[in-house]
């Protein structure tokens, strides 16, 4: 009789699984991950987030945001993923990839026209020494002006708390003391009330900045150097991944089509 035929082949493996998260890390939290919840008491990190969230906490965060910036930021177990989002040559390089693009809201204080020279001067590289190494950074790739507006609250101070939610007990007193900086004051002088002072008379203005780069505090550089008072920034995109209606502190898994966007952008040939 004839043999009996060959076993077919064992099916290849099943690729490994990855989870990636887009998180809404709020002002005032720090931008690193641990196996273990924050082991310092003074300032909650994005494994608090993930934790208060109801996930399981992930390792493996692309990038960092600023303890004061708030916004998107992504979390994976994709070693590979988060190489190429962060912009490793090789990596790119590799899996015929380009840099992603990340945008920022900045709040600025004071009341800048479209095409001001300030805002113009974001639109320039900049150079920076850290350390004993120079760093050139690109410019913004491009600014959209999204409007100007009177607020006195916001301006004397009340952008400390925007994205916060560290609690009203913890804001309790810093919202007392900017209460009494909007008090009107009485003129030694004269005995007349006297409207507070609130700096560029509480003009506010919002920008949109894209970059390929950011890093080394890159648009707070670019801020100080064009004079501007930036008083809030929040990253809005990651290339494709958008923060859109997720509020401070929430925790979302990426869909299958958001990795694969995200994907094609950075690594296509993988």
């Amino acid at each position: 009789p004839d043999p009996p035929p060959d076993p077919p082949p064992d099916p290849p493996p099943d690729p490994p699984f990855h989870t990636t998260y887009a998180i809404f890390k709020p002002r005032n939290v720090v931008s690193a991950v641990s196996v273990a919840s924050s082991s310092s008491p003074q300032h909650a990190t994005l494994t608090d987030v993930m934790n208060t969230a109801g996930v399981p906490p992930l390792p493996g965060h692309v990038g960092r945001l600023d303890f004061e910036t708030s916004g998107l930021i992504l979390v994976t177990t994709d070693s590979l993923l988060l190489r190429a989002v962060l912009g490793w040559p090789e990596v790119l390089e590799e899996f015929g990839g380009a840099p992603v693009t990340k945008q920022y809201e900045l709040l600025l204080a004071g009341k800048h026209e479209v095409g001001s020279i300030a805002l113009k001067r974001l639109l320039e590289p900049i150079t920076h020494a850290r350390g004993n190494e120079i760093f050139h950074s690109d410019a913004a790739m491009t600014i959209e002006h999204l409007g100007s507006f009177k607020d006195a609250e916001l301006a004397a101070g009340g952008f400390r708390f925007i994205d916060r939610i560290d609690g009203e007990e913890m804001q309790a007193e810093e919202r007392q003391n900017l209460a009494k900086l909007l008090e009107p004051a009485v003129s030694r002088a004269t005995g007349n009330s006297v409207p507070p002072f609130v700096v560029f008379d509480g003009w506010c203005t919002r920008v949109m900045l894209t970059l390929q780069q950011g890093r080394h505090h890159q648009i707070r550089r670019l801020c100080k150097r064009a004079g501007l008072w930036l008083r809030h920034l929040r990253r809005v995109a990651v290339g494709p991944i958008l923060l859109g209606e997720m509020r401070p502190g929430d925790v979302r898994t990426l869909s299958v089509e958001e990795l694969a966007a995200l994907s094609e952008q950075c690594m296509p040939l993988r």
